[in-house]
């Protein structure tokens, strides 16, 4: 959005983005036939050539309201007048996996919109409309939308983007969001549709996205304990990988070829009994499960592989996550030591694995609407100065509050790693080889919380110790004490910050025990524009125990100057842990 608005009237656009057909009815490719009033409407419900149907630029049909039609607005060369409202629920993450209530990849953004039905002529929706010999205005024809909705029939996870503004704006200087059309209701008895969408990670929720998928084959024949080749019946090779791992009953087993055989597929070079499991004799039309394996591999390509390759996510919303973008880098500077072992031998939500990724490395991830990418960032402290801001300035007066979340304390936090067998239970504490415990006994005295409160993580992808004992202290850390959630509103022109942001926040309601007044320092778990262009709501987390960051500096750097530091600098203090000045001196945590 531009910074200095045309206007201060705010508006919003809608925009369905259609999917449509290349081909022109009857031209080849298309091989359909008929009479003027039987084409198509170039939709796949309404196709008449399914094998030649071959998706093109989307349609592009924008609403709003009728006093934004009747305006001129570029890149939006045709409005139809009959959108109602727009209202969202924003995203909102799940800070290292802390609410247990919530879905691992927290909260995603909801946005519904109410259109009002009306006569339309089918001009820009019916690219054969002026060959028909019936009249889209009649009243006995139908309406827009009860039209478009049997045309469109297949139009779940059609993109729909938000455009919020003022009037004068080009459209390409308004703030856009995109969401994905999860459903739309039918005209109800006030005459107006209702659409739901949600944002684009909607598309991992369980019901959608699976890894790996159910393969089809079945063993031909009988299988015994030392046999390295058999054929799978009712598949063929694009089944399987060319090399891999699979599963049948409780056995996993790789190999090195699968080619085309009589009675099917056969695979060859097969190593027996991988992965702690033990070979045995297998039955005929037994399942062959084609595994997914990741061995040592980085976060990073763990994390564009499951979204991206196996969960069809648009390889430019992964945009963030290429070389020198801010998830790369936070992966780079923060994660680069962390790796992913583990063997997927059985379908799972893609949502749940970069869940229990999230938790158990200690990241959260998200998606942006308005950049429209997919984010990441690390549980971890600040390595640049945050911003400072009060109720004076920056506030709006009475939306200041906070509230405890004592489900989320934790005095003690048990990490199981090392997983034995990947085809027995991943929250079986006897499938872990190893566990790590921090615990802050103290906190469990009657003279402070008086009980305990245990944090299990099943580290299914962990098997470094150094990662089970970051990701445990750094819960310790930060839930040993109740952790605080605040939420208040502000202004558009202190509405920059977004997820993952941290500030300082001085507010009268906020103060130590002499009341003096604290400032906290916070980090933004969600942001709402609740009133377009004007108010955001913003919902934080109190980060006070993240602690700062220093960088270990390279040897040679000169000596340490009061007068010219690098905030990220950590220099080396005295006995006492202080430097020349007197301030305190970075430490190797």
């Amino acid at each position: 959005m531009t910074d200095v608005p045309v206007g201060r009237e705010p508006i919003q656009i809608v925009e369905i983005l259609q999917p449509l057909c290349e081909n022109v009815f009857g031209v080849s490719p298309c091989t359909a036939t008929g009479t003027a009033d039987t084409k198509c409407y170039n939709t796949r419900a309404t196709c008449q050539d399914t094998a030649n149907f071959a998706l093109g630029t989307p349609l592009s049909l924008f609403f709003s309201s009728g006093k934004v039609a009747e305006q001129s607005v570029s890149g939006a060369s045709y409005i139809f007048p009959s959108l109602v409202s727009v209202s969202t629920s924003p995203t909102k993450v799940n800070l290292a996996g802390a609410n247990r209530s919530a879905k691992g990849l927290g909260n995603r953004a909801v946005c519904t919109i109410r259109f009002r039905d009306h006569q339309h002529s089918d001009r820009v929706v019916d690219p054969y409309v002026d060959g028909r010999s019936w009249n889209p205005l009649s009243r006995d024809r139908g309406s827009f939308w009860s039209r478009w909705i049997v045309r469109n029939k297949y139009r779940t996870n059609i993109q729909v983007k938000v455009y919020e503004g003022y009037s004068g704006q080009a459209l390409s200087a308004m703030t856009q969001r995109l969401y994905i059309m999860t459903s739309i209701t039918k005209q109800n008895s006030a005459g107006q549709i209702t659409m739901e969408c949600k944002d684009v990670l909607t598309q991992l929720e369980e019901r959608q996205a699976q890894v790996p998928a159910v393969s089809p084959g079945v063993l031909y024949g009988d299988v015994f304990a030392a046999d390295t080749s058999f054929e799978v019946a009712n598949a063929v090779e694009a089944d399987y990988d060319a090399t891999g791992t699979l599963r049948i009953g409780d056995e996993l087993m790789t190999y090195t070829g699968r080619a085309t055989s009589t009675n099917g597929i056969e695979f060859t070079g097969v190593r027996r009994a991988t992965d702690n499991t033990v070979a045995e004799d297998h039955k005929a039309d037994a399942g062959v499960q084609q595994c997914i394996r990741y061995d040592n591999a980085t976060i990073s390509d763990t994390l564009i592989d499951l979204l991206q390759t196996r969960g069809g996510l648009d390889a430019a919303y992964m945009g963030d996550f290429a070389a020198g973008e801010p998830s790369a880098e936070e992966l780079v500077n923060y994660l680069s030591f962390a790796r992913a072992t583990r063997v997927l031998s059985e379908p799972y939500a893609i949502a749940e694995l970069i869940g229990e990724l999230s938790e158990q490395l200690q990241f959260y991830i998200w998606w942006e609407e308005t950049e429209q990418l997919v984010k990441l960032k690390t549980i971890r402290g600040f390595d640049s100065p945050p911003d400072t801001m009060n109720d004076e300035a920056n506030v709006i007066s009475g939306t200041f509050s906070m509230m405890d979340k004592p489900k989320e304390r934790a005095s003690q936090v048990w990490v199981y790693y090392g997983q034995r067998n990947y085809t027995d239970s991943d929250t079986s504490v006897n499938n872990y080889e190893n566990q790590f415990v921090a615990a802050d006994l103290e906190s469990e005295t009657d003279e402070l919380y008086g009980s305990a409160s245990i944090r299990k993580i099943f580290g299914s992808w962990i098997t470094q110790s150094v990662i089970a004992e970051s990701t445990a202290s750094k819960l310790i850390n930060k839930y040993v004490d109740t952790p605080v959630e605040g939420k208040f509103r502000v202004d558009i022109k202190d509405g920059d910050y977004q997820i993952g942001d941290l500030f300082y926040l001085s507010h009268y309601l906020d103060v130590d025990e002499f009341g003096e007044r604290r400032v906290r320092l916070w980090t933004v778990t969600s942001r709402e524009e609740v009133v377009a262009n004007e108010i955001v709501e913003y919902v934080v987390e109190d980060a006070s125990l993240y602690g700062r960051i220093y960088f270990v500096m390279a040897s040679g750097s000169a000596d340490y100057d009061p007068n010219n530091v690098a905030f990220k600098s950590g220099y080396i203090g005295n006995a006492s842990g202080v430097l020349s000045d007197g301030t305190t001196a970075a430490r190797i945590g």
